[in-house]
Protein backbone atom coordinates (compact mmCIF):
# COMPACT_ATOMS: atom_id res chain seq x y z
CA UNK A 1 0.00 0.00 0.00
CA UNK A 2 1.35 3.09 -1.30
CA UNK A 3 -0.43 6.37 0.16
CA UNK A 4 -1.59 9.10 -2.18
CA UNK A 5 -0.56 6.56 -4.92
CA UNK A 6 -3.41 5.16 -7.18
CA UNK A 7 -3.44 1.67 -8.48
CA UNK A 8 -1.23 1.06 -11.47
CA UNK A 9 2.25 1.64 -12.76
CA UNK A 10 4.19 4.03 -11.85
CA UNK A 11 8.03 5.59 -13.46
CA UNK A 12 9.73 6.57 -10.31
CA UNK A 13 13.79 8.25 -11.22
CA UNK A 14 16.18 9.59 -8.97
CA UNK A 15 18.99 11.80 -9.75
CA UNK A 16 22.18 12.05 -7.60
CA UNK A 17 24.88 14.38 -9.32
CA UNK A 18 25.66 13.19 -12.41
CA UNK A 19 24.48 9.46 -11.94
CA UNK A 20 20.34 8.71 -12.85
CA UNK A 21 18.50 5.60 -11.70
CA UNK A 22 14.84 4.60 -12.79
CA UNK A 23 12.91 1.70 -11.77
CA UNK A 24 9.35 0.92 -12.64
CA UNK A 25 6.75 0.23 -9.77
CA UNK A 26 3.11 -1.37 -9.58
CA UNK A 27 0.81 -0.20 -7.06
CA UNK A 28 -1.65 -2.95 -6.67
CA UNK A 29 -5.42 -2.14 -4.52
CA UNK A 30 -5.93 -3.37 -1.37
CA UNK A 31 -9.15 -4.28 0.88
CA UNK A 32 -7.21 -4.92 4.23
CA UNK A 33 -9.07 -2.55 6.98
CA UNK A 34 -7.69 -0.30 8.54
CA UNK A 35 -6.72 -1.55 12.43
CA UNK A 36 -7.82 0.80 15.22
CA UNK A 37 -5.70 0.66 18.11
CA UNK A 38 -7.01 1.36 21.52
CA UNK A 39 -5.39 4.21 23.53
CA UNK A 40 -6.79 3.45 27.06
CA UNK A 41 -3.89 3.35 29.74
CA UNK A 42 -5.32 -0.02 31.02
CA UNK A 43 -5.31 -1.24 27.04
CA UNK A 44 -1.42 -0.04 26.46
CA UNK A 45 -0.35 -1.22 29.49
CA UNK A 46 -2.49 -5.02 28.91
CA UNK A 47 0.54 -7.02 29.06
CA UNK A 48 2.41 -5.55 31.48
CA UNK A 49 -0.71 -5.47 33.58
CA UNK A 50 -1.53 -9.46 32.76
CA UNK A 51 2.15 -10.05 34.12
CA UNK A 52 1.47 -8.41 37.86
CA UNK A 53 4.35 -5.99 36.38
CA UNK A 54 3.03 -2.42 36.19
CA UNK A 55 3.28 -0.53 39.81
CA UNK A 56 2.03 3.05 38.15
CA UNK A 57 2.22 5.62 35.19
CA UNK A 58 2.62 9.21 35.55
CA UNK A 59 2.06 12.06 32.68
CA UNK A 60 2.62 15.55 32.81
CA UNK A 61 0.23 17.81 30.72
CA UNK A 62 1.76 20.95 29.64
CA UNK A 63 -0.81 22.28 28.59
CA UNK A 64 -2.63 22.59 31.83
CA UNK A 65 0.15 22.03 33.76
CA UNK A 66 -1.12 18.90 35.62
CA UNK A 67 -0.40 15.59 36.43
CA UNK A 68 -2.50 12.57 35.82
CA UNK A 69 -1.57 8.80 36.83
CA UNK A 70 -3.08 5.00 36.36
CA UNK A 71 -2.30 2.82 38.99
CA UNK A 72 -3.79 -1.29 37.80
CA UNK A 73 -4.72 -2.03 41.75
CA UNK A 74 -8.61 -2.08 42.13
CA UNK A 75 -8.04 0.34 45.39
CA UNK A 76 -6.91 3.43 42.32
CA UNK A 77 -9.94 2.03 39.88
CA UNK A 78 -11.74 5.10 41.04
CA UNK A 79 -8.40 7.58 41.72
CA UNK A 80 -7.28 6.45 38.31
CA UNK A 81 -6.55 10.12 36.05
CA UNK A 82 -4.82 9.00 33.00
CA UNK A 83 -7.15 7.17 31.13
CA UNK A 84 -6.07 7.63 27.39
CA UNK A 85 -2.30 7.49 26.39
CA UNK A 86 -1.30 7.00 22.70
CA UNK A 87 1.63 6.77 20.61
CA UNK A 88 4.11 10.06 21.24
CA UNK A 89 3.06 10.68 24.55
CA UNK A 90 5.33 10.83 27.13
CA UNK A 91 4.98 8.89 30.44
CA UNK A 92 7.36 7.98 33.92
CA UNK A 93 6.49 3.79 34.49
CA UNK A 94 7.51 2.40 37.23
CA UNK A 95 7.48 -1.72 36.88
CA UNK A 96 8.76 -4.17 38.91
CA UNK A 97 10.54 -6.61 36.42
CA UNK A 98 12.77 -6.23 33.26
CA UNK A 99 10.49 -6.53 30.56
CA UNK A 100 10.34 -5.87 26.67
CA UNK A 101 7.59 -2.80 26.02
CA UNK A 102 6.91 -1.68 22.65
CA UNK A 103 9.89 -1.02 20.95
CA UNK A 104 12.19 -0.53 24.29
CA UNK A 105 12.85 -2.28 27.20
CA UNK A 106 11.65 -1.16 30.61
CA UNK A 107 13.98 -1.65 33.82
CA UNK A 108 13.06 -2.37 37.17
CA UNK A 109 11.93 0.71 39.00
CA UNK A 110 10.70 4.12 37.37
CA UNK A 111 11.09 4.36 33.00
CA UNK A 112 10.58 7.57 31.15
CA UNK A 113 9.49 6.31 28.06
CA UNK A 114 7.95 7.76 24.49
CA UNK A 115 4.93 5.43 23.51
CA UNK A 116 5.03 4.25 20.00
Amino acid sequence: MVPGLTAGSHNVSVTASSVTGSVSLKVVATTAAVVEVSTATEDVFADTIAADNLVRVWKFSNADQSWSFYDPREAFASANTLSDTGSGDIVWVNVTAEESFQSGTLYPGWNLISLD
